[in-house]
């Protein structure tokens, strides 16, 4: 999910200019590194967007595209006093039919500099996957989220009071930063934590941590990434090579 270009400057997870604990999508989710212009002077309520082509997708560690390639718009407005409105939808390449739905994430927050070196952020986010996913059936969740950024480490906290099934809440904690190296190109990582609240079916996936290590080249409004993903949860994913290339619009 990216947030906005808003006053309080904070920017998000699969274009150039995005909040660093989003994923790229998927997750992306993002699966979502602040930008220069996170401490940028206050400007007028804006429209921004992304668009963002990957080899895959997925969500926390697991793959959730079938290993299949993905593209993802994002579109945000970001609204007077730090509030901000977007949604990002992707479509997957399937195996057998074509282009199909992936995903749909629409979210709102709000967003405010507390320094020249720091900004918070608050809000709500509803992710829904199409029967098209790794989900069986589909499935989808909410979670409310706060979040701190500085200039190269970030970190949030997302609350869902529904996994994808009734009664099963969740406890998500991240970890991001990045590092330039030299011009146009950056060290990028994540760790992420994935804790249930409430006892769980045996036959439910468990407690899991996630983790991303990858490099940034900007190419113009563009970001290429090629990053190493995995999971270790019960039912933990292989690690994989991601590789995307974001459009800012």
């Amino acid at each position: 999910m990216r947030s906005p270009r808003c006053k309080a400057g904070p920017q998000g997870a699969t274009a150039p200019a995005r909040w660093p604990w989003h994923r790229r999508a998927a997750t992306r989710g993002c699966a979502l590194l602040l930008t220069a212009h996170l401490f940028a002077t206050p400007a007028a309520a804006q429209l921004g967007g992304s668009l963002t082509l990957s080899s895959q997708t997925r969500l926390r560690g697991q793959p959730i595209s079938d290993h299949r390639p993905v593209a993802e718009l994002e579109m945000v407005h970001d609204g007077d006093g730090g509030f901000y409105l977007g949604a990002a939808a992707a479509l997957v390449a399937t195996r057998d039919e074509g282009l199909k739905p992936l995903s749909f994430r629409p979210y709102a927050g709000f967003a405010k500099r507390l320094s020249d070196a720091a900004t918070i952020d608050v809000g709500i986010v509803h992710n829904r996957y199409s029967s098209y996913s790794a989900i069986n059936g589909g499935g989808s969740y909410t979670e409310a989220y706060v979040g701190i950024a500085g200039r190269h480490v970030s970190g949030r906290l997302y609350l869902s009071p529904a996994y994808f099934r009734r009664d099963a809440p969740t406890l998500y904690m991240e970890l991001n930063g990045h590092l330039g190296l030299a011009r146009n190109w950056t060290l990028v990582g994540h760790a992420g934590r994935l804790t249930f609240l409430k006892d769980r079916p045996d036959s439910y996936a468990g407690d899991a941590t996630d983790w991303r290590l990858g490099l940034r080249r900007r190419l113009g409004r563009a970001d290429l990434d090629v990053a190493w993903t995995g999971q270790d949860g019960q039912h933990g994913a292989e690690g994989a090579l991601v590789i995307a290339l974001a459009f800012a619009l």
